[in-house]
Order: C-alpha cells, then structure tokens, then sequence
C-alpha cells in the first residue's frame, strides 16, 4: 500500500498513547492543564494516576533537546496536583522523528506498532544523598534521571503497571533502609534489656522481634488506609481496620491485632501478637515507641509498597544467614530472571492462555527456598504483566492477584523470619481485600526425636524423610506438632511439593560439604553449624549424605546442586527452572554432573553472569556490597540459569545464550529493559552453522554487555567457559587456543597437566590437625628445624619466577614415617598457585631451587618423565599471556577478580606439552629462564605494560616454541588487561 506524505502533530500522538495506555487499565489523560501553588499555569503532554500519586509524561520529537528541562519544571519544590493526587515523578518521552513523517490517519497503528520509542524517568531528589547511594545519572541538581529505555507503548504501560517500578522517591528506598534499620536497632537495645532477649553466636532475638512489630505495625498502617470494608467477611462486614496510634499501650496493640486475627492475616499478626505478649513491661512501651512513628513514615511514603524494604532490613539482622548461606536476592536480580523465566517463545508459555483465570489458576510455582519473597513477588509481577497484555479488564485485577497469591505460588524456608517476611511482602501487592492461606511453609531443619529434617531437601526422592514430610508451625507453642496456621488459625500437618510444576525459582543456600582436594580430604562446611550438638551435626550430615547419594548433585559443588536436583524431580515436560548459583557452577569439577544433567534433560536457554566491578562502600545502616553478584549479601560471583525440561530421549536443537553484563543494573527498570532487550535477541535469527555468535545487548543510549550464542550440543563434555570474559573476541581466541591449540596461525600442541605431571597431597593430607602428617611453621630461615615448604603467597614477597621456601615442616610423633617419607617424596621443584588475585598478585606459578611441598596457596608439580628443562619451560608457560588464558577459562571463580585450582581441576588444566619439545627446544627455554628468573613482575592485571613479562611472551614464542606471531599475543594481552576478571580486586 502506498502512503500519503504528510506531517503527525505531537498532541495528536500523545492523545492517541494516552487512548493505548487505558485500554491496559492505566488512568491516562492527554494534554492536561494543571496549576501550582502560585497560580502559574503548567500543560502536560501526559498524566498517568497510579493510586495515591500521578506520573507526567513529557513527550517530544527526537533529537528532544529540551525534554528534560521541560520535564524538570513538572517536578517543583512544592508539587503540583491532579486530581487531588500529587505529581511526584516524570517520564520523558521521545519520539522517533518517522511518526512525524506519516499522515494523521496512520498514527495509530504505527505508534502501536512503533518498537523506537525511548523513555526515562525522572525523580525530584536531595543531589547528596542520591550521590552517596550512587543509585542514578545525575543531569540536573534536583533531578534524577533512571537510564533511558526503549521499547513501544506496551513496554511503557508494564513499566507504570510494574509494582517496583512506581515509586515516588529515587534513593529515597535506601533512606528508607537505613531509617528502619535504625529504629529497629534502637528497640533491640531496649528489649535487650529483657530476660532471654540478649543476642549470641547463633541468632539475635531481639531484632529478629522488633522487625515483626515494624511490619506488623506497617502493614497495619496499609489496611487501615486501602482496605475496603465491603470486602470483609462477615460479620465484619462495613468494619475499619484502626490505625495504629503513637499513644497506644501494649495491651491496645494486642487487643487490635486480636481483631485483626479474627478476620485474617494470621502469618503477620499472630506471631507479633504473640512474641508482644511476651515482652515485658516497660522493654514493650518503649519499643513500640520507637517503632510506630517509623511504620507510619513508612506507610505515608509508601516506597515499602513498591519495594521489598522487609527483605532488605532481613538479610542485615537475621544471624541465621551466616548458618544457612542464605543470600537475598536483589531486586534488580529478581526482575531480570523472573522476566527471562517468562520469556513467551519458550515452550513452557507458547500454548499458556493468559485469558484464562482458570489456567492461570492451574499453575503451580515454587521457591523452594523463598527467603523474604523477592522472586516470588518478581513472579506476581510477570504473571500480571502477560494477563495485561491480553487487555484483561483492569477492574480484576484484584481477584488475579489473590488468586495467584492463594493458589499459585508456593514458598518454603527453615527460617521462621523468612516465612513472617514472604507473608508480608506478597500480602503487600494486595492490601485491599482479605487473603486467606498463604501457600508460605516453614519447613523443619533440625533434629528432634532422632530424626534429620533437611528442609525443603526433605522432598527429594531419596531423602529419608520423603515419604512423611512435615511442615513446622511457626505459630503453634513449643512442644506442639508440626503444622501451618491457616486464616482460621487451624493446624495442617501433612504437605507435599505439587508434582509437575510450571516454574521452579530459587536463589538456593550455597554451604558447600569441604574445601580444596578430594572428598576424603577435606573438611565439612558448617551446613549444620546451627546444630547445639556436634552429635546431632553429624547425624544431619549422614543424612544429607545419604539424601545427595545417586543424584547428580554433590555435597562438594553445594546445596545449591542439591536444590537443581529437587527442581528436577519436579518439574513437568516443558517446566522451567530459574535459578541463581554461584558461577562456580558453569565450570567447577564438581559440578559436572549437575552440567550434564541440565544438557540431557533441559533446553539451557540463559546464562547471565554479571562482571561488574563496582563496589559500595559500607555507610550508617547500610552494609557495603560487591555489584558482581545477583544477591545483597554475598561477595561470590554469581550467575542466572534458566532452562526448560525437554521430553525424555529428545535432543536439544536450540542455542544456550550466555549474557556477559559489564555493569548489573541498580535498578528495576533498568532489569525490566535488560530482559526485553534479550527476549527480542532470542527472537532473531542465529543460524550459524555451529559457530559462536555473538550480539550486544542494548537499551536505548546503553551497552550493558555482549551475548554469546551457541548451539546447545557443543556444549557436551567441556565446562562453560563462555562466561569468563566480557569481550566476546577474547572468548573465541581462548577457546580456540584450548580447544584446537590455535594461536593466531599458529599451532601449539597442549596437553592436560596430568598427562605429563604428577600434583602433589592436598592440604588435609600435609597439616590438618586430624589427618595430616607434619605440622607447619612460617619461616624464610634455611637452617630453621624441619623440611622447606611454600605456604603462603603474598605479591609482595613472592614476584619473581624463582621462590624460595616460606615454611618448614616438621614430622609428627603421632605419624607413620613411612608415609611421611613417601609424602616428601612426592614434592616437586614447581609449584602452581591454586588460587590467584589477579590485581595483586604476579605468578602463577614458581620454580623452587629444591624440591618441596606446597601448602595450601601452592600445588605440587613433578614431572613424570624428568627432563632438563621441563620445569623452567613449565612455569615460563604458566606466566604467559597464553598460559594465563588458559587458566582463566578453566578455572574456578569464586570471586571476580580471583581464580581457583583445586587438585582435582589443576590435573584437567590444559597447557603447553612439554614432553613434545626437543632438546633444543628446553634448553633455550632454560637459558631464558636464567635470564628472568630475578627479574620482579609487575601484578597480574598489568601484563599488558609489564616489560618483563612481555620479554617472557616474546622469547618464550620465538626461541623456545619457533612462533613468530609475537603481535597477536600482544593484541590478547592489551585485551586481558581490560578484563574484570583480573582487573578487579574483590
């Protein structure tokens, strides 16, 4: 059909996206005159009403010069007001310059259609505390600016709809954080005071009681103010939730929320009541002193509606979490993996009628270990957002959520605090009508009556309790039986996890069963270090143990293997799974067959791992944080998987997209732009014929990273080493290099290290104090007692390619000789660090004058065929700029910024064979070793300017391995250099 020329007005435009935004249940109006406190007159291209606040869009024609001066000037001092609601944030909106060009008739359709436009939100903020937070651009000195977005005008109405997403303060959440921290500080110094409530090792009772009465007292402070009395059932009918007020006594407070049990939200009030009772007097009026005012400011800002503020404040007191290893997912994070968890082309959602409340109803998805709720509330958020798309009638909203709420989405935790937290920040989205039964368990994790419970682990197939899971009440009195209280306060003792579930979401615990070397030589990770009794610790051990036997999990990878193996068994044909794990998982040797697991029955779909280098320093109330990881309260390294279970015996014929972020977002909004921008990739055609292929992933004015397409076979057998760098070039040469031996032209033949090395015992095995044989002393001191040894390494000391010894070990009485002999035996002249800092340290692995043990920072290496030369040439190769690569994608990374060998991983490194050199060959390497070996390296992550280790790279290629493509090893230095992974010091 041939156009018409012709030229589209701005009003006409903004009336028509106004028309769009309302047929998916936002209160749009177009062109709307509104007056401040003066008088003067403001028109606004845009105004959107989103409960008790209103959002102005100001919209203009690309390049949009003069948008965000515009904008600013809808955000006064004083603000200004729309229907008696206050206007406390803006949107600007660019239009692409193409719906100016289209005649008038044809703006309707290609605005709907338009997938160009951009927008931004902007947010009135004190300038110093939003620059302390480093939570946003600055453009303005009172105005915040969120990154820009694209998209078209349904990504537009799902960021307004979007729970987290409407908000009325920029960094205002962390000052609300750090307020109610506060408060609940003060009120655990008071009710510390009281018999029983001082705080030990193993948990602090009294935080853990004054954040229940802030939420209690908050959520209170939302009923009163949005609950329709007409929904109240009877004979509470027409009745009003009280507001907590300031002069109130104890015994008012009870007498409320004994009301308020009557009625319903028995997993918020009943153990406020409860432990409120118990408190005594005057500990419980000073307290809730402190505590009201805080919940009504809470309440009247209303950002604890639009964020998990519960969880946020959880995950700082709860002492649990050093136990359990539990870590609390960040919003951001939450976002982006529940919206990659509802990517609509995946077969999982492909024949999902969204139209349906009976189908939605149907569904069944679970956190097996919900925490504080955050990736279920995510969840809501997605279900809501695919039920809008249909233009669902907005006035049911209301019955969806309850009903999602009620019957769809499942959570279990061991601890007690997560279970009240979930309650509250699910009950949150819906404060206008009553919810009854929760689907929230508290699930045993202890010892009692001679029988292990292991949690949600419990439902495992193999686990001794399986048949005869209990949940644990965690309002029932002590001594009581297990069970949940349901809205009418009644007991159920019996439960299961439903069969065939849609989606399976989790950020499981972490606590891994030991450390470096193999499993008979390492010592167990306090998974039970909450257990009052070693006894009792290790009967849950034995238990864990038998639960993990003859799955592909294992108690050396983690429990985070242990909660992928629970999704398993659960999840139907075309079920999901979405889960956070620590990155170790892509590559670690224990790993391996949680890997393959996923290859045979999943279609792995996405890898997000983020590399960001940032770091928040600790402040007042606020603890500091590594970016790097998709949790609040964790320094690992971690990384989003989502997967879709396949029919048995089929094959996968799809790609596994790993998404390497250079920075995570800050925000949800930025996730929610993330997630679109990778669901539009995958849509695209990425044909290659086997290859990688690799994208960029874009948002408007941003490049968050890059995605590395593959197809899902060629991943069979290897590790997924796709996640390690950020530059998706810097990947395809360091797989090349391991997997075809290709340096540029070049060819270099490698071997694994264990075909040509022995590595030397573990550190259990030398100087633990139950199995080892020799007990260890710090000292440079040649002619101090006992056998040299390296132990530690320090950049400072340790930086040259020649070490000395830094420890002496001395036999034990206690020990067979014999095979204390045998152990010396086994020393070697090089050593290979088994774990690096990349920023501060400079080898990675040393050549000592005699043959010794290495000791924990150090691994063994003895050749199996001793040579002259092999050792000089091996440690020239580890240094190398190739030997380092290589490294780096085999490696374990606990942290950005740090590598990990552990023995068994050490014996699978692939580096240069030394057995297929010639005499020559070893001798000019040895030569240039004697030329080296005193020269001091610079760190790691200065290779690129480090003259040193560049002669290394040179002569090492041209005189020993006969290549002359000096330039290209250059070119892979200059691009490590600028590598997170070893630029970082985490």
């Amino acid at each position: 059909m041939i156009r018409r020329k012709g030229t589209t007005a701005e009003p006409l435009l903004n009336r028509e996206l106004a028309e769009q935004l309302r047929r998916v249940g936002l209160q749009a109006q177009a062109e709307q005159i509104l007056h401040d406190h003066r008088g003067r007159r403001h028109q606004v291209d845009i105004l959107i009403e989103l409960d008790d606040d209103a959002i102005a869009i100001e919209a203009e024609f690309a390049p949009a010069r003069t948008v965000r001066s515009d904008a600013k000037k809808r955000l006064p001092e004083r603000p200004l007001y729309w229907g008696g609601v206050p206007v406390t944030s803006v949107l600007t909106l660019i239009y692409p310059r193409l719906l100016q060009k289209i005649p008038e008739s044809d703006a309707p359709e290609a605005l709907a259609q338009c997938g160009e436009l951009i927008f931004a939100q902007g947010i009135r903020e004190d300038h110093e505390a939003a620059q302390q937070q480093d939570l946003f651009k600055t453009q303005e000195e009172e105005t915040l600016w969120r990154s820009p977005q694209t998209g078209g005008p349904q990504a537009l109405a799902e960021l307004l709809h979007d729970f987290w997403i409407r908000t009325a303060q920029g960094a205002g959440i962390e000052r609300t954080v750090t307020r109610a921290s506060e408060a609940i500080a003060t009120a655990a110094e008071i009710l510390g005071r009281a018999p029983g409530m001082q705080a030990d090792e193993e948990s602090d009772p009294a935080s853990t009681r004054a954040l229940i009465w802030l939420n209690a007292l908050l959520f209170q402070e939302l009923l009163a103010k949005d609950l329709d009395p007409s929904a109240l059932p009877p004979p509470h009918t027409k009745s009003r939730i009280p507001r907590p007020q300031p002069d109130l006594r104890p015994s008012q407070v009870l007498r409320q929320w004994k009301d308020i049990l009557r009625i319903n939200w028995w997993p918020i009030f009943h153990i406020a009541r409860q432990t409120l009772a118990d408190t005594p007097s005057p500990m419980d009026v000073e307290a809730l002193g402190v505590l009201m005012p805080c919940a009504r400011e809470m309440a009247e800002d209303r950002v604890v509606r639009r964020h998990d503020v519960a969880g946020r404040i959880f995950h700082r007191l709860l002492d649990t979490r050093k136990f359990l290893a539990t870590n609390y997912t960040t919003i951001p994070g939450a976002v982006l993996l529940a919206g990659l968890a509802f990517d609509e082309e995946s077969a999982s959602w492909k024949k999902m009628d969204w139209t349906s409340q009976e189908n939605i109803g149907g569904m069944r998805i679970v956190d097996p270990a919900c925490g504080s709720g955050t990736l279920l509330m995510a969840t809501l958020q997605e279900i809501l957002k695919r039920w809008r798309r249909t233009e669902a009638d907005e006035g049911k909203r209301g019955e969806v959520i309850k009903q999602v709420l009620e019957q769809v989405i499942l959570g279990f935790d061991v601890v007690p605090g997560a279970i009240h937290l979930s309650a509250v920040t699910l009950s949150m989205a819906e404060t206008r009508q009553v919810l009854k039964d929760l689907p929230l368990y508290l699930m045993h994790h202890d010892r009692e009556e001679n029988v292990e419970r292991l949690g949600s682990l419990d439902f495992l197939k193999r686990a001794p309790n399986h048949s005869r899971v209990r949940e644990r009440s965690l309002f029932a009195s002590a001594g009581s039986d297990p069970g949940r209280t349901t809205g009418e306060g009644k007991q159920r003792h019996d439960i299961c996890f439903p069969p065939d579930c849609k989606l399976i979401i989790c950020n499981p615990p972490y606590t891994r069963a030991g450390g470096p070397g193999s499993a008979e030589h390492t010592d167990w990770n306090p998974v039970f270090g909450s257990m009052l009794s070693e006894k009792d610790a290790k009967k849950m051990q034995a238990a864990l143990r038998k639960t993990l036997n003859g799955t592909p999990a294992s108690l050396y990878a983690g429990l985070g293997s242990a909660f992928l193996t629970l999704a398993d068994e659960h999840l139907g044909v075309d079920g999901r799974l979405a889960f956070v794990l620590p990155a170790t998982g892509l590559t670690g040797s224990r790993w391996e067959n949680i890997r393959q697991m996923l290859l045979t029955h999943y279609d792995v779909e996405w890898i997000v791992t983020s590399h960001d280098p940032r770091t928040r320093a600790k402040k007042a109330g606020l603890p500091g944080r590594n970016w790097v990881g998709f949790s609040e309260s964790t320094r690992l390294a971690e990384t989003l998987i989502v997967a879709t279970k396949r029919n048995k015996g089929t094959k996968s014929k799809g790609f596994t997209r790993f998404v390497n972020l250079r920075r995570n977002p800050d925000e949800a909004i930025e996730a929610m732009g993330i997630a679109r921008a990778l669901l539009a990739r995958r849509k695209q055609d990425m044909q290659t014929q086997g290859r990688m292929h690799a994208e960029t992933v874009d948002t408007a004015d941003e490049q968050w990273g890059e995605i590395i397409a593959i197809p899902q076979r060629t991943l069979e057998g290897q590790r997924w080493a796709y996640a390690t760098f950020i530059q998706s070039g810097l990947t395809e040469a360091a797989l090349n290099l391991r997997d075809n031996g290709i340096l540029g032209k070049s060819v270099i033949q490698l071997q694994s290290l264990e075909h040509d090395w022995i590595t030397g015992p573990a550190e259990m095995q030398i100087k633990n104090k139950k199995q080892g044989l020799f007990k260890i002393r710090e000292t440079s001191d040649p002619t101090a007692l006992g056998h040299p040894a390296l132990w530690h390494h320090k950049g400072k000391h340790i930086h040259t390619l020649r070490a000395k010894s830094n420890a002496r070990l001395r036999e034990r009485r206690d020990r067979d000789e014999v095979k204390q002999q045998e152990m010396l035996d086994q020393g070697g002249r090089i050593q290979l660090a088994r774990e690096l800092r990349h920023a501060a340290q400079r080898v990675a692995a040393v050549c000592t004058e005699e043959p010794m043990l290495g000791v924990r920072s150090w691994i063994s290496l003895k050749a199996r065929k001793p040579r002259s030369g092999v050792e000089e040439t091996l440690c020239l190769w580890l240094n190398s700029t190739p030997g380092l690569i290589l490294r780096l994608i085999h490696a374990n990374r606990p942290y950005l910024g740090r590598t990990s060998l552990p023995h068994e991983l050490a014996q699978t490194l692939p580096l240069l064979d030394v057995s297929a050199l010639s005499a020559k060959q070893l001798k000019a390497a040895k030569s240039l070793f004697a030329d080296l070996e005193s020269r001091s390296l610079k760190g790691i992550a200065e290779l690129a300017k480090d003259e040193t280790r560049r002669d290394l790279d040179r002569r090492l290629l041209t005189d020993v391995l006969y290549i002359h493509e000096v330039s290209e090893v250059e070119r892979v230095a200059e691009a490590l250099a600028r590598e997170p992974v070893i630029t970082v010091r985490h």
